[in-house]
């Protein structure tokens, strides 16, 4: 077993992954955080050494916690697997449903280009209808004139579920609250990726198929017309979500069949895979220390995340490829753009991030994108917010007041 452990750290993979050192890292990892506790608790008493002056406690001590456990050497993920049937009662205002596989007529352009590539196929999935509270469930026909939600959860595409336990849910349940027009929103469960110490699975664009899956069984399936649907998506669901709408954008032949959507919201977005705006000065560098995700170091975010989704791709891919990283300094447009730039049709778009995050640099990136392609962006960033913030109920006041704000921003008649 130890030769496994050192043929595997000789490969780029985590020596600690294996037993007995993962467990030995755990009891070592586990007892050194519950020193740390009263210290930090003792420490941000006084306002001036939270992580923001401006921040309660409960705030400080939770982003302080979140951090910690961000480091942490060892994954404790399992294995990604295909999705299993969810009964409805054992679901709280939410019901299972099966996505069907995309036909071939979806399948297409540079998408269709990159899954020969990678190895992907379009494959059966599940998704999740969430109901307002207490609204019974009447039939998965859109009545005339619903408005619907398709949500991609976020999660660095290798980790969450689009299962209403998630903590993502809290994003659709929150909409579902405010919102006046709004009874259902779907969740779809898009193929999460894998690399070693894992199998490799779920390379790009295998999320970006179920995505689309997901859209044709609202448009095609449920009768939803296309401009009564909102795409929104939070952290790689944000990235995801600006894919899929390309991919329509791009591609005539499917847009023909399945219609531009009528909105989008994306949630403190992932979208440079490459992290090209690093340095002195950038919100990389001064938010590291106060995001969830801690202080930044020369690995890029969400290292793992990136890897696996690549696949067999070369790195270049996450600093050139628009469908990966449409805000990078380094994006290829269109070969056929012309002087187009890449968000010219882009359906108005609601673009939220937190003003102590690491992506935030990335989130005005895209505002100033595509307003300069003449799309008609509203930008919420509250200050003092941290990454996906709209997914934590314990981050009060900005979680509730910004899903107020995307829900009445929803309710409007301009779809």
């Amino acid at each position: 077993m130890m030769a496994d452990a050192v043929a595997a750290q000789n490969a780029g993979f985590p020596i600690l992954e294996y037993q007995p050192l993962k467990a030995l890292y755990l009891i070592y990892f586990a007892t050194s955080f519950l020193v740390k506790l009263p210290i930090w608790a003792s420490w941000y008493i006084i306002p001036s050494r939270r992580l923001r002056p401006s921040w309660t406690l409960k705030r400080s001590m939770i982003v302080r916690i979140a951090q910690e456990l961000e480091g942490m050497k060892v994954e404790l993920k399992s294995e990604n697997a295909p999705p299993k049937e969810v009964a409805d009662s054992s679901l709280k205002d939410a019901k299972f449903t099966w996505i069907e596989r995309i036909p071939e007529d979806l399948f297409a352009g540079e998408v269709r280009r990159y899954a020969n590539i990678t190895g992907v196929q379009p494959v059966r999935t599940a998704g999740f209808w969430l109901l307002k509270e207490n609204t019974p469930w009447d039939s998965v026909k859109a009545k005339p004139g619903e408005k619907t939600v398709l949500h991609f959860h976020g999660g660095a595409y290798y980790i969450g579920s689009a299962n209403p336990s998630d903590i993502t849910a809290t994003l659709t349940r929150g909409l579902l609250r405010h919102s006046k027009t709004l009874m259902r929103t779907l969740a779809v469960e898009y193929r999460l990726c894998d690399s070693a110490p894992y199998p490799a699975v779920n390379p790009f664009p295998a999320a970006l198929l179920d995505a689309i899956a997901a859209y044709r069984y609202l448009v095609h399936d449920a009768g939803f017309e296309p401009q009564n649907i909102v795409i929104l998506g939070d952290s790689a669901g944000g990235n995801l979500a600006l894919a899929f709408v390309r991919y329509l954008l791009e591609t005539p032949a499917v847009s023909a069949k399945l219609p531009i959507p009528g909105k989008v919201v994306v949630a403190s977005p992932w979208i440079d895979l490459s992290m090209s705006r690093r340095g002195p000065g950038t919100s990389e560098t001064i938010n590291g220390p106060v995001d969830i995700f801690g202080v930044s170091d020369e690995d890029p975010f969400a290292a793992y995340g990136v890897r696996s989704l690549l696949g067999p791709l070369p790195f270049e891919e996450a600093r050139t490829n628009r469908y990966l990283s449409p805000v990078s300094l380094y994006v290829k447009p269109r070969p056929d753009a012309g002087e187009e730039g890449l968000f010219k049709g882009h359906p108005d778009t609601y673009i939220v991030a937190g003003g102590a995050e690491r992506l935030l640099d990335d989130a005005e990136a895209l505002v100033e994108g595509m307003r300069k392609d003449g799309v008609n962006v509203v930008r919420d960033i509250p200050p003092d917010a941290v990454h996906d913030f709209v997914v934590f109920s314990w981050h009060e006041p900005e979680h509730t007041h910004t899903l107020r704000r995307i829900a009445r921003w929803i309710d409007s008649a301009s779809m």
